[in-house]
């Protein structure tokens, strides 16, 4: 492996590293940033592609071990101050990374039964997305679809809230929520949606079959066009003084519902 210093924030590696803060050059570049120590190990266990990786002299000299044994042929070592400036976060680990953004065939998703797909309709919080994300990687769902409108998945704050869960999970992304639902229930899969109104609690619905999870915009929620094209509404019932649950804590009731039920039987 060999090592490259940088000392200037015009070097291309740099440069290209700054630009993928931004999702126009990620969707050009066909690139996206890996940030931390611990992200980039799953990066190397699940086998993403790295294209480039940039430490600052402190991580090098102090957790070098991380990369040294790796299939690597450049690391690029800059100053601390420098990693400041290609970071997405306030307070920066000392290494990130430019990896090849995964491409998945629609079959992927469905690659083992029953499937457990979860269609993310319109959620444009970050956050919101990584946490789903990991919840989808826990729960086994065999694939996510993100539907035209939903935050980038490569986002620098999805990559970070996921854990590690993005990397190796069957997706597709930007299409019409119409096309998600052609291609899920094509395959035979029953679409439910979380809708508060719904008369059927999750704790009621059956959910052992070959589902699709779809979860809604934050603030919107589903319009009468997205209900519309459901299989099924279930809600979650809670204490009517609170108003609704955030989409993700919704989505892990839902899903851990499916899992309970699968590996129980139907339990209503």
């Amino acid at each position: 492996m060999k090592v490259n210093p940088i000392v200037s924030l015009d070097n291309a590696v740099l440069k290209r590293i700054r630009g993928l803060h931004n999702r126009s050059a990620r969707e050009k570049s066909g690139l996206f940033l890996i940030e931390g120590p611990k992200a980039i190990a799953e990066a190397f266990e699940k086998n993403v592609r790295l294209r480039d990786v940039v430490v600052s002299e402190t991580f090098w000299n102090e957790e070098a071990a991380l990369i040294t044994n790796r299939d690597l042929a450049v690391v690029s070592v800059v100053e601390d101050k420098l990693i400041r400036e290609l970071a997405t976060t306030t307070t920066p680990t000392g290494i990130i990374a430019t990896a090849e953004v995964p491409t998945f065939t629609v079959d992927e998703l469905f690659s083992s039964s029953p499937a457990l797909v979860v269609i993310v309709h319109s959620i444009q919080d970050p956050g919101n997305l990584g946490t789903i994300f990991r919840t989808a990687l826990a729960a086994s769902a065999t694939g996510v679809i993100l539907t035209r409108g939903t935050v980038d998945a490569f986002n620098p704050k999805v990559v970070r809230a996921a854990m590690g869960a993005l990397f190796g999970m069957p997706m597709i992304w930007d299409i019409p929520f119409e096309e998600a639902a052609l291609i899920v229930k094509e395959r035979g899969l029953q679409m439910i949606g979380c809708q508060p109104t719904a008369s059927t609690s999750v704790f009621e619905a059956d959910l052992t079959g070959a589902l699709a999870v779809v979860l809604g915009n934050e603030g919107q929620g589903f319009s009468p066009a997205d209900l519309a094209l459901m299989d099924q509404q279930i809600a979650i019932p809670m204490n009517p003084q609170s108003e609704s649950l955030n989409v993700a804590i919704s989505g892990a009731v839902v899903l851990f519902n499916v899992v309970q039920q699968r590996l129980k039987g139907r339990q209503v």
